[in-house]
């Protein structure tokens, strides 16, 4: 081996196999790149890329958190688009086809140059299914301009074979990044130093042509004059590049290898000296392992580098490495990433200071992922430290509530309330302001008995006088539900009570959380009046809801017009009138989509697959409903029983109806739980029409006495009417026994109007569709 006078380790060479390869990328619409830790993947891409790409939208991943990465692909857009960028943030990570659909068209309106390559750096360490899934989605519909280029060390994409006998796939093996003799001694000769055939051969022999130890080496060489190959890369790391570094700057790399990627501004915070910026610039001009971006204004260290840093600092004290992390948590605390701040916290212990992100933390992420880490830092936290934070307590309180974590919400309230009465520290302003937000937080607990509600929010509202700090108005009033009356109908023959109770809560309410839900009263009258066959009243009292829903501009309540729209919808329905139905159904995912009220598109899915569950159109209902895939969706817990209604109906019209009967107990199930009695009516018809089918006479009698007993005592009759299609001759037979006569004769004369709109519709709009009734069927 010959040292040339002149040389420079960090010359890159990439051989005709790998540029061939990467030619590729533009003739498709997701490349995969696969290799293991080392091989020159990353650089090779991000060369050939710089030099071919019109743009190149780059994402490193760091963690297996999607909510991270959603957070960094949506701002990727930013430079398009902001409002683009913050529409795909609102949305969140889509793991439903509706959200999937909303994101593609979000990034189908950002017009994005020709020959865009969207790069996912270490894909293996975020690869699940559902992300999978979006890729692929993404993938066959084909985004114009834009290539997708996923790096990996593994990938598990299942399908990865069919994508590529499609034409839709790229796919670059872990061996065209392994040099060959000859490539070995081309790439040295590119650095300065000459090699004999032997000595390439040699060098594969050892190396089997592993670019980052041919690297190493040669950096050996360049020191000693010699090489021989270590057992462990990071022995070769210590001795090549770790050794020769001033024990400064050994010392301020320790301090910044908690982090995968880092700007100058967090160099300074760690650091703490005002030469980081000094000790970057020798840092990136002696080695490849850390390289600075300068559209990003972002360092990256390569894997396997902060891998042996890491090494080091685990050898460090505990203490050295408990500043280091405290540090990291004030940074991200103070730059506002309260989820990242928690986290390095957490690694010190700083339980205190997890309060304080939990308390200063805005954001609504209700993710699977935030839950549980939640939960585990609260779970560990010392109740001492949950004594000094009041305020965060309570928002983790408020958490609980939403992701139904019951038995921990009542046992966080109840610790909260011990600590509240003793302490002593507070003043009497500041102690009334916090009983007066656990009197609202309380009135959660009683969710669905408007009395016990109204009964701690009235009081709320007289210890505060003024909103509360706790509760967002941005956040969703109905939890998802397209519809009021379920979420607060929770006794036989005292609906009208109900409504009545509501209006009186709501006025203390929306005072308290300035203006949340305001309008849902009026939507529970109006549906109380559409159940009852009194449409005009109906649509009165939808209007009204509709003005105080929109009253504040910039902060519509669009759970609130949601409801009033799936309202709107129905009636449209029942006078035939199908296109007016349609735009109503447009206009509520336009309100959605303008509001960024993503979780609402479940919602406004719902919508849909009722009114075509109802014109027995079941190939138009969206297909995450016909599979009863509730949980893929945004929907929160209080809604599945909303849900659970629409999917009944579609398991009916399907004609699954041991389905639908094997279903009813979990039905009824969810629907006790606060309780819905509208759940229950909708369930008992089904099973009614369910066993009909199924020949099951007595049982089909039985369910649907049920429904008519809790129904009638509140003249709720359309729940009968929507379905008369299956249960006319179980009605009419109850009729002739004498049972619910008055009611069963309105719903038998409503059922006459919604029978003739519907059969209009139907052969008006899908003529060559119409389902084949019998002339019983629709009698």
């Amino acid at each position: 081996m010959t040292k040339i006078k002149r040389y420079n380790a960090k010359k890159l060479y990439f051989s005709e196999r790998i540029t061939t390869a990467l030619r590729g990328i533009f003739d498709h619409a997701l490349t995969v790149v696969e290799a293991p830790m080392g091989y020159g993947k990353t650089t090779a891409i991000k060369v050939y890329l710089n030099k071919n790409a019109t743009c190149v939208l780059w994402q490193p991943i760091y963690s297996n958190s999607l909510s991270s990465f959603w957070k960094a692909f949506s701002s990727l857009f930013a430079r398009f688009d902001e409002d683009s960028a913050q529409s795909l943030l609102s949305l969140g990570f889509p793991t439903d086809s509706t959200l999937m659909e909303e994101a593609l068209r979000i990034i189908r309106a950002t017009e994005l140059p020709v020959r865009t390559a969207l790069v996912i750096d270490d894909y293996h360490l975020i690869e699940t299914l559902e992300l999978d899934r979006f890729i692929e989605f993404l993938t066959l519909n084909q985004i114009t301009n834009l290539h997708i280029v996923l790096i990996a060390r593994f990938t598990q994409l299942q399908s990865l074979e069919e994508l590529a006998l499609k034409g839709y796939l790229h796919y670059i093996a872990p061996r065209t990044f392994e040099f060959a003799p000859k490539e070995i001694a081309a790439y040295y000769k590119a650095c300065g130093i000459s090699l004999s055939d032997r000595e390439a051969d040699e060098l594969h022999a050892l190396t089997e042509g592993w670019i980052s130890a041919l690297y190493l080496l040669m950096l050996e060489f360049i020191a000693t004059g010699s090489y021989a190959l270590e057992n462990n890369i990071y022995n070769l790391i210590d001795k090549a590049v770790y050794m020769p570094l001033s024990s400064e700057i050994k010392e301020f790399l320790l301090t910044l290898c908690i982090f995968d990627s880092f700007t100058l501004e967090q160099a300074v915070h760690m650091w703490g000296k005002d030469n980081a910026g000094e000790l970057l610039a020798a840092v990136t001009s002696k080695n490849a392992f850390v390289r600075y971006d300068g559209r990003a204004r972002t360092y990256y260290a390569h894997n396997i580098f902060t891998g042996f840093l890491k090494e080091v600092l685990a050898r460090k004290d505990s203490r050295y490495r408990q500043e280091l992390y405290q540090k990291a948590g004030h940074w991200y605390l103070k730059t506002g990433d309260y989820f990242a701040a928690r986290r390095y916290f957490y690694e010190c212990g700083d339980f205190d200071n997890i309060l304080v992100a939990v308390k200063e933390d805005h954001s609504s992420d209700y993710t699977a992922e935030n839950k549980e880490l939640l939960k585990k830092y609260l779970e560990e936290c010392p109740n001492e430290v949950k004594a000094r934070h009041h305020n965060a307590i309570l928002k983790y309180a408020l958490h609980l509530f939403v992701y139904n974590e019951m038995a921990l919400y009542n046992k966080t309230c109840g610790e909260f309330s011990n600590n509240l009465k003793a302490d002593a520290s507070l003043d009497a302003s500041l102690r009334g302001r916090l009983s007066g937000d656990f009197e609202l937080l309380l009135s959660f607990a009683a969710y669905n008995d408007i009395k016990k509600m109204s009964a701690h929010q009235y009081k709320a509202w007289k210890i505060l006088g003024q909103p509360t700090s706790l509760y967002d108005a941005r956040k969703s009033w109905t939890f998802g539900s397209p519809s009021v009356l379920y979420l607060y109908y929770r006794e036989s023959g005292r609906l009208a009570e109900h409504t009545q109770d509501l209006r009186k809560v709501m006025t203390y309410y929306t005072r308290l959380t300035n203006g949340h839900g305001s309008g849902a009263e009026y939507i529970m009258k109006a549906e109380m009046h559409f159940n009852a066959g009194d449409f005009m009243d109906a649509e009165i009292a939808l209007y009204k809801a509709l003005a105080l829903a929109q009253e504040k501009p910039g902060q519509p309540q669009t759970g609130i017009v949601v409801c009033a729209l799936f309202l709107q919808l129905r009636l449209a329905l029942m006078k035939g009138d199908f296109p007016g139905a349609v735009d109503i159904l447009q206009k509520m995912r336009t309100d959605i989509t303008s509001a960024r009220r993503y979780l609402l598109l479940s919602t406004a899915d719902i919508c849909e697959g009722y009114m075509y569950a109802l014109l027995r159109q079941t190939g138009r209902i969206p297909q995450w409903i016909t599979e009863g895939s509730v949980h893929s969706s945004r929907l929160m817990f209080p809604a599945f029983g909303a849900f659970n209604i629409v999917y009944g109906r579609v398991l009916l019209v399907r004609g699954e109806y041991l389905k639908l009967i094997g279903n009813a107990e979990h039905f009824n199930r969810i629907a006790a739980v606060f309780p819905n009695l509208l759940g229950h009516i909708y369930t008992y018809v089904y099973l009614a029409a369910a066993n009909k089918r199924a020949c099951e006479e007595a049982k089909a009698l039985s369910a649907l006495k049920s429904a008519l007993d809790i129904a009638m005592a509140d003249k709720l009759y359309m729940p009968f009417v929507e379905n008369c299609d299956y249960i006319k001759p179980l009605l009419e037979e109850l009729f002739a026994s004498g049972l619910h006569r008055e009611g069963i004769n309105k719903i038998l004369e409503l059922y006459a109007v919604q029978q003739k709109a519907t059969e209009q519709i139907v052969k008006e709009r899908f003529p060559n569709t119409a389902p084949q009734l019998t002339k019983r069927e629709w009698r």
